[in-house]
């Protein structure tokens, strides 16, 4: 599909231009979504997935990105898509959402949404796989990626820098992660970041159900997400969920008034150097 037109460096910082706050909640599809006060939701920039925008706009308010990573979704959904897309100010998409829409939504899909591109579709692959991503890590230091030369193991990765791609793992969060740490977020809160049981959505699907694959596939989840916590620099990603299948050690737990204390809004020189561990500490229950 030569005719995309990916993210780029600058769509990114026209993002980061935008963010109204240090801090970002990510909105995702678990039960314990909905245990999150509406105020710290209205009071931060967020990032939301599938169908928890319409919990957004039903409490008037509006998603700071609206992203899309599961194309049955825009299949079975196609009005709710275009309502939560045209409700939020930025649209993300990946190429698979992309690739299997019609040449009508295709249309819609290149004039009013970003497009991420995966580096890969499996992580699993051959000799010569592995040596390409081996190389591209070497020489990008915004791709963090571990490439096992046995055909059995998986690789994992992160990237720093969405406009150069993302790793995908099974989850819309950990996009949605590496999306947030690409915009410089200080603090990155997940909300329902649960990944247990059936790892049911919080929102109906009676009408339209999609069958979660997330359980069958949480072995193939965990090891992205400890990569992350071992390997990325200055990443502060907390969780709200009191019912998680991520551990606390990987991603910490933080409670709703420790983000209340620290509703801070975007300033000039917001980076990654501040003291990332002091903070973490200070906010772990």
């Amino acid at each position: 599909m030569n005719n995309i037109k990916y993210i780029t460096y600058t769509d990114v910082q026209n993002i980061v231009d935008k963010k109204s706050y240090e801090d970002v909640i990510i909105f995702l599809s678990g039960p314990t979504s909905k245990n999150t006060p509406l105020s710290i939701l209205r009071s931060h920039d967020v990032i939301t997935v599938n169908g928890s925008a319409e919990y957004l706009l039903n409490h008037s308010i509006e998603p700071f990105i609206y992203l899309l990573t599961d194309a049955r979704f825009l299949h079975q959904r196609r009005s709710d898509f275009f309502k939560f897309s045209s409700q939020s100010k930025f649209t993300i998409v990946n190429r698979d959402v992309y690739e299997e829409s019609t040449e009508e939504d295709k249309k819609y899909l290149r004039e009013n949404c970003l497009i991420l591109k995966s580096f890969y579709k499996r992580e699993k692959g051959g000799l010569l796989k592995k040596m390409k991503f081996s190389i591209m890590a070497k020489f990008n230091k915004n791709l963090l990626i571990d490439v096992p030369f046995s055909t059995k193991k998986r690789l994992v990765g992160f990237s720093k820098d969405i406009s150069i791609g993302y790793c995908s793992c099974h989850t819309v969060a950990y996009t949605a992660i590496q999306i947030a740490y690409s915009l410089k977020f200080v603090r990155i809160i997940c909300s329902g970041l649960d990944l247990t049981g059936s790892c049911q959505r919080f929102y109906d699907e009676s009408k339209n159900p999609m069958p979660s694959e997330l359980s069958r596939d949480l072995g193939k989840i965990l090891p992205f997400f400890k990569f992350m916590s071992e390997k990325v620099q200055n990443v502060n990603v907390f969780n709200l969920s009191n019912d998680t299948a991520v551990s606390y050690s990987v991603i910490p737990f933080i409670q709703p008034s420790e983000i209340g204390k620290r509703k801070v809004k975007v300033n000039d020189n917001l980076d990654h150097e501040i003291d990332f561990k002091r903070k973490a500490d200070s906010c772990v229950n």
